[in-house]
């Protein structure tokens, strides 16, 4: 075997190679002593002892310090430098260049102080499952739908670190999220144990008894006697109305959790609406596309948007005669399925009596009398030709169950009759998946003392199992990772390994073949990469994509920051949020699952997008109207628009729902894509306001922002990135000018020298360095596969793996099997 490296030498190379990259670290003892004298010559004087200026001592302190107050004192000095208001006019002067080496002596100082104050020392912290783990476990260990069903709505939003949801030393526990838990068990557990006989088949027919919303219940009732149930606005509608449309009958919603036969006869109407469309703020060119979205009365009113309510089926509608659609859907007790028309108007409300004033001629005579909203309405709803999906009949028939018990749910809740002498073993079975390892006996006896304690107490053997399953699922090891190593060693044991690997690829518990090779000790290198390749070809590999991506491109934030609805209605219209996210999920999947190059990510001519986002993107006639609802893979002859730099999702989240700032993009390329972020700014920076583009184009507004050597070392390096993504607008569409009809100017200059036009230009620059690229994803792949910040002396094992690939450009799927196979992933 060759000699290997010592740890020591590989953490001084790890130091190394991030100085090489971009990574600001103090290079020495000696800057940290050149900045201290900076600070005495210029500073000390004025800032020092009881009366110094601005109540700041500088003359006590200690740049070796890490302590929480000498790290605020050292960035308030980086930001007075950086702004130039330090120092004050009246004392000696240091030239430009003396600052500038201050400043960037005291950055790196600063920074060698907090990564190592973050530290973990290159282990995995005991941490416990996150929101979104916790919800995905629940699931898979009762086999339960959890599409309608959250019992983490009063949870605190977990922290996230780099936009990882994941890493340990941020989930912090306390006593408000454990009662919550409390309350959460208790709900999971009775939902669980509510259906354990089978429930009978039943059927519901409605016909020709539709009443409507408030607003237009009256309107309705004059124009059809409630004999059609109209559907107008799109669901996510500004104050909608006809977008959800509920059937008055079945408020209360299905008696059991299941799958439910939906049929609809339903028709298009007004595809050919003779009304301008951008008033109606809809595509009429696009076919009619009907949703089903569940509904719950007892969480508020039908008729608007509630907190759960996910597409569950979608259909287009066709035009002419009423046709009859069949749909399939899940649906929890108590939820109403209610009808959508996806595509439909983004603000109806406000056109009523508009358009009965300006197309009055339109309309029957005695419709064209009188004036007000009311008289608008009712004239409009009756004789005019709003777009719309209209539904005459619904049928519904379910639950539909194939099988009875479901073989998951029965091993944990069994559904028959359960003898005391089988309490142990039903309660170490659930506890033995819950814990996600062997349960020890002393934790079953402390399940069965809470069982015992309440069959004292009167409650029945049925009752007093819950109760234990409730406590199990408020324990430490349920809630909690278990990464407990094999003797005398730092390598994580087995069934530790193959919580690791689960919960990186599944984002849940491990299933019941991987749960079965730890138990048998079996997970040796050869058979996790068997596993490893296994998990990635199943359907929840699918929720480590979504993780990943909110993770890696910062897309959980899409949404925080919405788009103008005046501007770009067409987002709400269309729901391009989901799609825009959905397309980047899509093509992070097809990479991993086809082994392609990670540079594709910065250059492919190709992405997956539905109709919605090809009408975005100019290139509509490669996917057709009547195959509107599927995503398929498209390909672009614009090199603007290729890679994730194109992706809608990405645009629209590095912006702020008015306009674009090249600042912000430019931040997000250097924190996602090259993996170099910026020292924040100082406190006293103002924003750019977008508004005042009228007088000048966004390059002359940033000029300002480089005139001083301290600003220009951030922003030559930032704003050339987002100058070059300037051609798309807040929701990623191309354009050439800005609102006040200003020339749009992506060329720019990179540090190096080399200068690039437009977003093409830009990516073949990128992948010049497409180790950059390659180190920043795989540093997030590392981070949200075991749940910690990677570190200095991680690097060493970052650069091997990367550079056995990097002659074939990174095959992102050998990649993630190079994760899982790492000493990295293997160790706590």
């Amino acid at each position: 075997m060759k000699n290997q490296p010592t740890r020591a030498s590989l953490l001084l190379a790890s130091i190394v190679c991030l100085m090489v990259s971009g990574q600001v670290f103090a290079e020495s003892k000696s800057d940290i002593e050149s900045a201290g004298r900076f600070l005495t010559t210029y500073c000390v004087d004025c800032h020092t002892g009881d009366d110094a200026s601005g109540e700041r001592d500088l003359e006590s302190l200690s740049l070796n310090s890490d302590s929480e107050d000498s790290l605020i004192l050292t960035q308030e000095i980086i930001d007075q430098l950086t702004l130039g208001a330090m120092p004050p006019p009246d004392a000696d002067q240091p030239d430009s260049a003396q600052i500038q080496r201050a400043i960037e002596q005291l950055t790196a100082n600063l920074r060698t102080h907090r990564v190592a104050k973050s530290s973990t020392g290159g282990q995995t912290v005991l941490r416990r499952l996150s929101q979104r783990e916790y919800l995905e476990t629940i699931g898979d260990l009762f086999d339960m739908d959890m599409s309608m069903f959250d019992p983490t709505t009063k949870f605190p939003r977990d922290s996230t670190v780099e936009h990882l949801d994941n890493i340990g030393d941020s989930l912090v526990m306390s006593s408000y999220l454990l009662e919550q838990y409390l309350d959460a068990a208790d709900a999971i557990v009775e939902k669980a144990f509510r259906e354990r006989a089978k429930p009978a088949e039943q059927s519901w027919h409605f016909k020709g008894r539709f009443p409507t919303q408030p607003e237009l219940s009256i309107a309705h009732r004059r124009a059809f006697n409630y004999r059609y149930m109209c559907l107008y606005d799109c669901p996510l509608a500004d104050k909608p109305e006809g977008a959800y449309g509920s059937i008055k009958e079945f408020e209360h919603g299905v008696p059991y959790d299941g799958i439910y036969e939906i049929k609809v006869l339903a028709q298009a109407l007004h595809h050919d609406s003779p009304y301008d469309p951008e008033q109606l703020k809809i595509d009429l060119s696009e076919p009619f596309r009907m949703g089903i979205r569940p509904g719950n009365h007892e969480v508020g009113e039908l008729h608007v948007v509630q907190p759960i309510q996910p597409l569950l089926a979608e259909t287009i509608i066709d035009e002419g005669d009423p046709q009859w659609y069949t749909l399939r859907v899940f649906l929890d007790r108590g939820f109403t399925p209610r009808f959508t028309f996806e595509n439909g108007m983004n603000g109806m409300r406000n056109l009523h009596t508009r358009f009965h004033r300006i197309y009055n001629n339109t309309l029957p005579k005695e419709a064209r009398g009188g004036a007000g909203i009311v008289v608008g309405r009712n004239a409009m709803l009756k004789h005019g030709k709003m777009p719309q999906i209209r539904i005459h009949e619904i049928a519904i028939r379910g639950p539909l169950i194939d099988q009875w018990p479901q073989q998951t749910r029965d091993q944990l809740l069994p559904s028959g009759e359960i003898s005391e002498a089988e309490v142990e073993s039903v309660i170490r079975r659930f506890a033995g998946r819950a814990f996600r390892r062997p349960v020890r006996d002393d934790e079953v006896d402390r399940l069965l003392a809470i069982y015992q304690s309440r069959r004292d107490q009167g409650r029945s053997l049925v009752d007093a199992i819950k109760d234990s399953y409730k406590a199990a699922l408020c324990s430490p090891s349920f809630l909690y990772f278990h990464p407990e190593c094999e003797p005398g060693t730092d390598r994580l044991q087995q069934h530790a390994l193959a919580e690791r690997l689960a919960y990186f690829l599944t984002s849940s518990m491990p299933d019941e073949r991987l749960r079965s090779l730890a138990d048998d000790g079996k997970l040796d290198s050869e058979t996790l990469l068997a596993e490893t390749r296994r998990l990635m070809a199943g359907e929840k590999f699918s929720r480590m994509i979504e993780g990943f991506t909110d993770s890696w491109l910062g897309l959980r934030a899409l949404g925080e920051m919405p788009p103008d609805r005046g501007k770009f209605w067409e987002y709400y219209a269309r729901g391009l949020e989901v799609e825009m996210k959905r397309e980047s999920q899509l093509f992070l999947a097809n990479l991993i699952e086809h082994d392609l190059p990670l540079t594709d990510c910065l250059d492919a001519d190709y992405s997956f997008v539905n109709r919605d986002l090809a009408k975005l993107y100019g290139v509509e006639s490669q996917v057709k109207p009547d195959d509107a609802v599927r995503f398929r893979q498209v390909n672009f002859e614009d090199a603007k628009r290729g890679g994730i730099l194109g992706h809608a999702s990405v645009l629209t989240v590095s912006a702020n729902g008015i306009e674009t700032s090249p600042v912000i993009r430019g931040v997000w390329m250097l924190e996602n894509v090259l993996g170099t972020p910026p020292p924040p700014p100082p406190d006293d920076v103002p924003a750019i306001d977008p508004d005042v583009r009228g007088a000048k184009g966004i390059k002359d507004l940033l000029e300002k922002h480089r005139t001083l050597d301290t600003c220009n070392q951030c922003h030559r390096k930032i704003d050339p990135l987002g100058f070059a993504l300037e051609c798309f607008d807040p929701i990623g569409q191309v354009r050439y000018r800005y609102p006040n009809r200003t020339d749009i100017d992506t060329s720019g200059q990179l540090p190096g020298g080399k200068s690039f036009e437009g977003p093409a230009g830009l990516k073949e620059s990128l992948l010049e360095r497409k180790e950059f690229f390659a180190r920043a994803f795989t540093n997030k792949l590392f981070a949200y596969a075991i749940g910690r910040r990677m570190e200095p002396s991680d690097r060493w094992a970052i650069d091997q793996l990367l550079s056995d690939l990097e002659d074939q450009n990174y095959p992102t799927r050998t990649l993630v099997e190079r994760v899982v196979a790492s000493e990295l992933f293997t160790r706590r």
